[in-house]
C-alpha cells in the first residue's frame, strides 16, 4: 500500500489544462478548420498553451527527480517544488495578462450593445414622458408596444427603457433583460456572437487554470514538500549561526 507521502508525490495533468479547451469556441467559417482572427482568442489560447507545456514539463521533471534514488526523498521534493512555484509564477503571468485583454474586450462589447445611443436631435429630451406612458400601460399592452418598437426600430422607444434604471421602466428585470437581448442580437449580430464566445473561452481558462493551480499546489504546498523544505531552513540556519560562532 502507498504511504501518503507516495501518494503526495504523484502529479497528473487534467484535460482541462489544454488550448483546445480555448480554440474549440473559435469561430471558424463553414469548410474551414482555421480559426478567424481574434486578438483575445490568440493571447488567451497562447497562455493556456504555455500552460499546459508547463505542466506536462513538471510532471516530467517530478517523475525523473523521484526516480533519481542517489539523493533522498526530502530533496527530491524540494527541488520538485521549487520548479513548481517558479513554474506557477510563469503561467500566471502570462494567464492573468491574457484574462484581463478578454475582460476588457468583455466589457468594451457589453457597454456598446447596451443601448441604443440618445437622438443626436433630440437627445433624452423626451425619455421620462416615454416611460409615464409605458408604466401607465396593461402588461400585454406593453409587450405590443415594445415588439412594435423593436419590428420598426423606434430606437426613441427602445433607449427610454434600456438607458434607464429598472424601477423606472415598469418592467421586471426578467422583461428588461429580454427587451436587451433582442435588442442587441438584432442590431449587434456579429458583436453579440463574439461576445458569447469569448465569454466562453473566458470561462474555459478559469477551469483550465484552476487545475493548473491546483497541480503547483499538489507538487509544492504538501505536507511532505513543507516538511522538507522546514528542515531544510532549519538545517541552513543552524550552520549559518556555527559558521558565526567559529568566525
Amino acid at each position: 500500500m502507498a504511504s501518503v507521502a507516495e501518494q503526495e508525490l504523484k502529479l497528473h495533468v487534467s484535460p482541462s489544462i489544454d488550448e483546445r479547451t480555448i480554440d474549440h469556441f473559435a469561430e471558424r467559417q463553414i469548410g474551414n478548420t482555421k480559426p478567424e482572427p481574434d486578438l483575445e482568442h490568440v493571447a488567451l489560447s497562447a497562455a493556456m498553451k504555455v500552460a499546459r507545456e508547463e505542466a506536462h514539463a513538471l510532471v516530467a521533471l517530478a517523475e525523473t527527480v523521484y526516480g533519481d534514488g542517489s539523493q533522498p526523498l526530502a530533496a527530491a521534493v524540494i527541488q520538485v517544488a521549487s520548479a513548481a512555484r517558479k513554474s506557477g509564477e510563469r503561467v500566471a503571468a502570462r494567464l492573468l495578462a491574457a484574462q484581463e485583454k478578454v475582460d476588457t474586450t468583455i466589457a468594451s462589447l457589453e457597454k456598446v450593445t447596451f443601448a441604443p445611443p440618445p437622438d443626436a436631435t433630440a437627445g433624452e429630451r423626451y425619455d421620462q414622458e416615454i416611460r409615464a406612458s409605458l408604466k401607465a400601460l396593461t402588461p400585454d399592452e406593453l409587450a405590443k408596444e415594445i415588439n412594435d418598437a423593436l419590428a420598426s426600430n423606434d430606437m426613441a422607444l427602445i433607449g427610454a427603457v434600456l438607458r434607464a434604471p429598472r424601477v423606472t421602466t415598469g418592467m421586471k428585470a426578467a422583461e428588461l433583460e429580454s427587451l436587451r437581448h433582442r435588442f442587441r442580437t438584432q442590431h449587434f449580430p456579429s458583436e453579440m456572437r463574439r461576445l458569447e464566445r469569448l465569454k466562453k473561452m473566458r470561462v474555459a481558462s478559469d477551469v483550465g487554470g484552476g487545475a493548473f493551480i491546483k497541480l503547483v499546489q499538489q507538487a509544492g504546498d504538501t505536507t511532505f514538500a513543507n516538511a522538507a523544505m522546514a528542515a531544510r531552513s532549519k538545517r541552513e540556519s543552524v550552520l549559518a549561526a556555527h559558521q558565526q560562532q567559529e568566525a
